[in-house]
């Protein structure tokens, strides 16, 4: 990606020069993350320059494919082989060969960084993490390196970049995980997982996003991540939700999902005249006011889209949770009081339905969800980043 650049400081002189920050493009949140730290460091005027860079768009075609399509394809098709990867990959022993790999794999990237010399790297995926890790052992970079988890809870992987000079995690729970895999806790900071400022950001009355967006101005408003919720279970998920006799909405987000929109459309079309007003969405960078016009976001519990949601005290029904991180993000949700778990299509429409009518226990969802929000994690990074007092290396 080309460098975003902010407008020049009077004095010329910000606390970082040139910020480069890598993420990888395995769904949407880890980039998310990346980005928002990226506005918070030029809108702060903490960095003169930051600019986010693909991991994968520096790898060989056969690694990316393994990486991205494969890992994709497996969720979808096979989770139960994404959740024994999980749990057997769960340990920091060993890793040589995946090093090895990785190494030769995203030689690309490790030329780039050693072109640029960034001041600063900050890495929002563990691939990327691991990498650059690497190059600090080998002293073919020597600049401030941290790494931000974008789940609840962290996988051994998050670990694995022993050279790290700073972790920023979502919980203190998150710090005693790393802890326990050899992480010193020192270099663990806890400030939430960045977000957009966008939702954070005053809004106009909910009423009127309705209205903005299609969506009734009353009645009970449901937003569905669709591919969130997965393709296998969006049909019974969405035609069960269109049913309800309520008058309300139903709104349904794609994203970049050119067939899984036409499909989802011709599900509304067919329920057109549902009580339940179903609008359909592809990309949108206006998913923050979606969720503050929203009662219930029903779909799979990311690390972004989680933090996103506690940002605007929005409830979630969590459907088909990734076995691993996401169910690790779901125990967390659901302990906190801020979701429920949705598993059976037949049930979801009573189970939705109750509890819409449980205005006291809605009530509680989001008072809950609001009290473990952290809105302003992407500030909280770039402010420690730019102070670098627990810098480590010379």
């Amino acid at each position: 990606m080309h460098a975003v650049r902010a407008a020049p400081l009077p004095d010329a002189d910000a606390p970082i020069a040139r910020c480069m920050l890598i993420t990888g493009s395995i769904g949407s949140g880890h980039t998310r993350a990346a980005e928002a730290v990226r506005d918070a460091l030029l809108r702060g005027r903490w960095a003169a320059e930051a600019y986010v860079v693909d991991c994968l768009e520096h790898a060989n075609p056969p690694f990316r494919w393994i990486y991205r399509n494969a890992y994709l394809g497996l969720i979808e098709r096979a989770p139960g082989v994404v959740g024994w990867l999980y749990r057997t990959s769960d340990s920091t022993r060993g890793g040589g060969s995946r090093r090895f790999a990785q190494r030769h794999a995203l030689k690309g990237l490790r030329a780039r960084i050693v072109a640029e010399q960034p001041d600063c790297i900050v890495c929002t995926h563990f691939l990327a993490a691991e990498v650059v890790s690497d190059m600090v052992a080998r002293r073919e970079w020597n600049g401030t390196f941290a790494v931000v988890v974008t789940d609840i809870d962290a996988h051994a992987l998050w670990a694995a970049c022993t050279n790290a000079d700073r972790w920023f995690v979502a919980t203190q729970e998150t710090v005693e995980i790393l802890e326990g895999k050899g992480v010193d806790r020192a270099r663990i900071e806890v400030t939430g997982i960045p977000i957009s400022c966008a939702f954070s950001a005053p809004l106009a009355p909910r009423a009127e996003l309705r209205k903005k967006h299609g969506l009734r101005e009353h009645g009970p408003a449901l937003l569905v991540s669709g591919g969130g919720v997965g393709v296998s279970f969006i049909d019974a998920t969405l035609e069960r939700l269109l049913q309800l006799e309520l008058d309300g909405s139903v709104a349904i987000v794609c994203g970049k999902n050119a067939p899984l929109r036409e499909r989802v459309a011709r599900i509304v079309a067919a329920n057109e005249g549902a009580r339940m007003r179903g609008v359909v969405f592809g990309f949108t960078d206006r998913m923050h006011e979606l969720m503050r016009a929203s009662d219930l976001a029903i779909g799979k519990p990311g690390g972004l889209t989680s933090s996103e949601a506690l940002a605007c005290g929005l409830p979630m029904a969590i459907v088909n949770p990734v076995p691993g991180q996401e169910e690790r993000n779901s125990d967390h949700l659901l302990e906190w009081g801020a979701a429920i778990r949705l598993n059976s299509p037949e049930s979801i429409a009573w189970r939705v339905r109750t509890l819409l009518a449980d205005d006291d226990r809605m009530d509680r969802m989001r008072e809950s969800a609001l009290l473990r929000a952290k809105p302003h994690a992407a500030e909280t990074i770039c402010s420690s980043l730019a102070t670098g007092a627990w810098r480590l290396r010379g």
